[in-house]
C-alpha cells in the first residue's frame, strides 16, 4: 500500500469518527432504547478479534526493528521491505482503535445496564470518536511527511550531502538535486544527480560511501561528468 492508499484510509477514519460524534450527539438528545446483554456481548467480541490483530501486528513490528534487524546494504533488495512500516503502522493504529472504541463501549453499557445510566454510552461514543480522530490525525501527518518531501530538514540530508562530496576521490563534487523519503522507521530511501570532476566517482563508489550510513536502504544515482577545467576540447588548438 502506497502513502497515498494510506493518507486516503486516514482520511476514511477520520470520517467515521466524524459519524459516530453526531450520532452519539442524536442519540443524547433523542435517547433511544438499548439492547445492553446484546450489545455487550458483541462489543465483548470485537474486543478479542481485535486484541488479537493488535498483538500480531505489534509482533510484527517488533520483529521488523528489533535490536537484532539486519538492515544490510544492498540498495536493491529493501525498498520493499521497509516500505510495509507504514501499512503495518495504519493496520495497528485501526484495531487499537477499535479496541479502545470496544472497552469504552463495554464500560458504558454495563453502566447503563446496572446504573440505568442510558447517556454513558453516546458519551464513551464521543470519547471514542475524539481518540479515533486524534489516532487518524497523526497517521495523516505521518503519511503527508512522505507525500510532501518533508523529510528534506531531516539531519540524514546533512549525512549523506557529506559522505558524497567529502572524502577521498571526491574532487569538486556537488549533488545538484536530491531527495530524501522515509521508507521506515529510522530508514530512507535517497534518489540524486551529481556533477563532478572526478572521472573515478561511479555509482558503485558512491553507494560504498552511503553504505556508512545503515538507515539509508535504497539509492537512485545520477552522476555527470564534467571535463577538468584545465582539460582541452575535442579540436581545440593546442
Amino acid at each position: 500500500m502506497h502513502a497515498e492508499d494510506l493518507s486516503a484510509c486516514a482520511i476514511f477514519l477520520l470520517g467515521v469518527a466524524v459519524m459516530v460524534l453526531v450520532g452519539s450527539v442524536e442519540r443524547i438528545l433523542a435517547p433511544q432504547p438499548i439492547q445492553y446483554q446484546e450489545a455487550i456481548a458483541i462489543a465483548i467480541l470485537g474486543l478479542v478479534v481485535n486484541v488479537v490483530c493488535a498483538l500480531i501486528l505489534g509482533r510484527a513490528q517488533h520483529h521488523g526493528h528489533g535490536p537484532g534487524h539486519d538492515h544490510g546494504h544492498s540498495h536493491d533488495g529493501h525498498h520493499h521491505d521497509h516500505h510495509h512500516d507504514l501499512n503495518l503502522k495504519s493496520a495497528y493504529v485501526h484495531v487499537i482503535a477499535d479496541a479502545a472504541t470496544s472497552v469504552l463501549a463495554i464500560a458504558a453499557l454495563c453502566g447503563g445496564w446496572i446504573f440505568g445510566w442510558a447517556w454513558l454510552d453516546p458519551l464513551m461514543g464521543i470519547v471514542g470518536a475524539v481518540l479515533v480522530a486524534v489516532w487518524a490525525k497523526g497517521l495523516m501527518a505521518n503519511t503527508g511527511k512522505v507525500l510532501l518531501d518533508r523529510e528534506m530538514d531531516h539531519p540524514v540530508v546533512d549525512e549523506i550531502c557529506a559522505a558524497v562530496e567529502t572524502g577521498a576521490g571526491a574532487g569538486d563534487t556537488r549533488i545538484t538535486d536530491l531527495h530524501v523519503w522515509r521508507m521506515g522507521k529510522q530508514v530512507y530511501s535517497c534518489a540524486m544527480t551529481v556533477v563532478t570532476r572526478a572521472p573515478s566517482l561511479i555509482p558503485k563508489l558512491v553507494r560504498e560511501r552511503l553504505s556508512v550510513h545503515e538507515e539509508i536502504v535504497h539509492s537512485t544515482l545520477e552522476i555527470h561528468h564534467r571535463p577538468h577545467a584545465g582539460a582541452q576540447r575535442p579540436g581545440a588548438a593546442a
